[in-house]
């Protein structure tokens, strides 16, 4: 399945749509540039991705990520299906709990967390709690003790996973990762010990990993799994009983691949865009990951005679990623040297989102014939900066000032690390229930400097 389809894509004549809405119309209803976030496309990602490791038959709980798209109406459809949240900061904890999750459905995440936030998340009684180091362990001790409350941790590991060159996909997993506890490390055994001595004020759950980010292959989990094999034979050994792992995400998807260091640099020294990756995978990841972490756990728990472990995943792209579009408008189109084009958008990565720049996205002219005759582009957005990329070499129909292209698997981290450099930030719609409606306004000028003081004649209060 290499063409539209892959997307959830069609075209009606010219017209390109998505989940039957003509994307053309969208950018002329709400302007551009706009997110577009599909409903179907989001609860089916859940859907499969429940049903992948329950299919294993693992006893599965769904964190998703709040960082990778903090829109409330996005976290709202995904808790409706049963997803809880993964949080690193106050507000995504405040955030969680303004759209009405318990603490039980909320995993507290961070490498280094706040007073606050470990304050927060004991009160609220958030299901898990992972710590990263034995400093952290110690204040949360303090804060329990105060609280009068037991707090529900687990421990976060290094898997001391090799370092691939020139790869950052299991940067965070990696042997020379600051992040996590080392096996056989005087502050991993005092953690333990402190645990132990100590169960009022803690209930051990279990262990926690991380890989990294836009992983294509089960191999990374294997080799973690097979890591904490060990931290859990230390556990068991100073006298705890764990019952859960938390695998984190990092899962990736088939449309969409993360740059390398060769390829940034070859984007930055030859002005060449990354190649797409390959579709020609014959089985899901999901469905590798899931069958490696059944096989793993369940041999684990026989051969140490304890009850099955519970499997926490904390995805963010492999849910959202897919079910987010975004559309641009082409205010210019010139000619280059050697026969290439360059055509100028309303926003790209320096005026919109850097991930623009390491990340390789399909592309699509949302008004022009996929047969049509297909050109070479270089595709930017609208700062003077040759930074300011879209999309380079990409082969499209013929496009004209006023043609609307769609950039697809927009929903991981666009909204969170998007910025205002060239101006307001773009408004974002979501079709559900067969229609079409903004879930978050385009911002205004007066937005931008609603918390500024200015002085002077003519100056109006600011309020705060």
């Amino acid at each position: 399945m290499n063409g539209l389809e892959r997307w959830g894509l069609s075209r009606r004549g010219t017209q390109l749509l998505w989940d039957d809405h003509d994307l053309s119309d969208l950018a002329a209803r709400f302007g551009t540039p706009l997110f577009v976030v599909s409903r179907h496309r989001l609860e089916e990602a859940f859907t499969a991705m429940e049903a992948a490791f329950r299919s294993q038959g693992l006893a599965l709980e769904i964190f998703f990520s709040v960082k990778t798209n903090p829109v409330p109406r996005v976290l709202e459809i995904l808790a409706g299906c049963g997803a809880g949240a993964e949080v690193i900061s106050e507000f995504e904890l405040w955030l969680a709990r303004k759209l009405g999750l318990d603490g039980d459905r909320i995993v507290v995440n961070g490498t280094l967390k706040s007073e606050a936030l470990l304050r927060a998340a004991v009160t609220h009684g958030a299901h898990l709690i992972n710590i990263e180091t034995l400093a952290e362990l110690e204040t949360l001790r303090e804060i329990v003790e105060r609280e009068g409350r037991r707090a529900n941790i687990g421990l976060r590991i290094n898997p001391g996973l090799r370092k691939r060159a020139f790869h950052f996909t299991t940067a965070s997993g990696s042997s020379t990762s600051p992040i996590g506890f080392r096996r056989g490390s005087g502050e991993w055994q005092k953690a333990l010990r402190l645990i132990v001595r100590r169960p009022d004020l803690f209930a051990f759950r279990g262990l926690h990993f991380h890989l990294g980010s836009g992983i294509r292959e089960a191999g990374p989990y294997r080799d973690a799994l097979a890591s904490a094999a060990g931290f859990f034979d230390d556990a068991l050994a100073a006298g705890l009983q764990p019952e859960a792992l938390d695998i984190g995400g990092g899962f990736g998807i088939d449309t969409l691949k993360e740059a390398t260091a060769g390829e940034v640099l070859r984007l930055f020294v030859w002005n060449r865009g990354q190649e797409p990756p390959d579709a020609t995978r014959s089985r899901g990841l999901l469905d590798e990951v899931a069958d490696v972490c059944a096989g793993t756990l369940s041999d684990y728990a026989r051969k140490r005679g304890i009850p099955p472990l519970r499997l926490l995943v904390e995805p963010g792209r492999a849910l959202s990623g897919p079910a987010q579009i975004l559309l641009l408008s082409v205010r210019s189109v010139r000619e280059r040297a050697r026969g290439r084009r360059a055509a100028f958008c309303d926003a790209g990565a320096m005026s919109l989102s850097p991930l623009l720049i390491s990340e390789s996205h399909a592309v699509f002219a949302a008004g022009r014939a996929e047969d049509a005759g297909r050109l070479r582009y270089d595709i930017y957005g609208s700062l003077p900066t040759p930074l300011d990329i879209v999309s380079l070499g990409r082969r499209l129909p013929e496009l004209n000032p006023g043609d609307v292209l769609a950039v697809m698997d927009t929903g991981a981290y666009f909204t969170s690390l998007g910025n205002n450099f060239a101006g307001p930030r773009p408004a974002i719609a979501m079709i559900e229930n067969g229609s079409a409606s903004l879930i978050r306004k385009r911002e205004t000028f007066e937005d931008l400097v609603s918390r500024d003081a200015v002085s002077g004649a003519g100056a109006t209060e600011v309020s705060s």
